[in-house]
């Protein structure tokens, strides 16, 4: 299963994007390849502590980053815009590292990834960055099934087991690189709307006070926290479009 959506993200990307050259050549060449590796990495690091696996979705981030900006770098031309997707590895992965330690509820993960996926599709749309709206759509397709299925078996047979740690891993590494993307290619993007977005990643740390509640309201009260961030930001998104 965790192999499985792995290459289910990575399918998302290549039917939007269409299959690569070797070598890749643009942004989005390497950005599939990228999303290809990780189903491999994922079966490496399955047996890893999360910190270990924190660390190397950030290596691999990072990696990515300084292989789609290669041709500025290597010309000696820097973009302080680069500060905003090196910010999100930079901040954004400690809080990434503890989310599988965090989540009592079952839903605490699938609405995090679905609001952070909904919410950057609009941001993508509206920032000028048409492709990877799209992309993030059909992700957030996919997302919305994962958790309408943990739903439903939940209506029917209590409560299911929360998602194993490298599911939740992968659909991190998956949405940390497609944001990397974004925010280092979007030609509109709103600053502020994306800084939102992120606060989107720190929503498994109120699984503490959420998961007491009865299982049935748990879903739709990490929804509704999720809105309180996501609406604001794509209406700034709206603004500067």
């Amino acid at each position: 299963m965790v192999v499985a959506m792995g290459l289910a993200i990575a399918a998302i990307y290549l039917l939007h994007e269409g299959l690569p050259p070797f070598p890749a050549i643009s942004a989005k060449h390497k950005i599939a390849y990228a999303l290809a590796a990780f189903p491999v990495l994922g079966l490496v690091t399955f047996n890893q502590a999360s910190y270990r696996r924190a660390a190397l979705l950030a290596i691999v981030a990072a990696i990515t980053f300084i292989w789609l900006v290669q041709r500025p770098l290597t010309a000696g031309r820097f973009d302080w815009g680069w500060l905003l997707p090196l910010g999100t590895i930079a901040v954004w992965m400690p809080m990434l590292a503890k989310a599988p330690d965090l989540s009592r509820s079952p839903f605490t993960s699938p609405v995090a990834h679905l609001a952070m996926s909904m919410t950057a599709s609009v941001l993508a749309l509206l920032g000028g960055f048409l492709g990877l709206g799209q992309v993030l759509l059909s992700l957030s397709a996919l997302l919305g099934g994962y958790a309408l299925a943990i739903f439903v078996v939940t209506l029917k047979n209590g409560a299911p087991k929360s998602g194993h740690p490298m599911m939740i891993w992968t659909v991190q590494g998956g949405l940390l690189i497609l944001f990397v993307q974004l925010s280092t290619f979007a030609t509109n993007l709103s600053t502020a709307a994306y800084l939102l977005l992120l606060t989107l990643a720190a929503l498994p740390f109120a699984d503490a006070k959420l998961s007491r509640l009865p299982l049935l309201v748990q879903p739709f009260a990490f929804a509704a926290l999720a809105l309180m961030a996501g609406i604001p930001a794509m209406l700034l998104a709206l603004r500067n479009f």
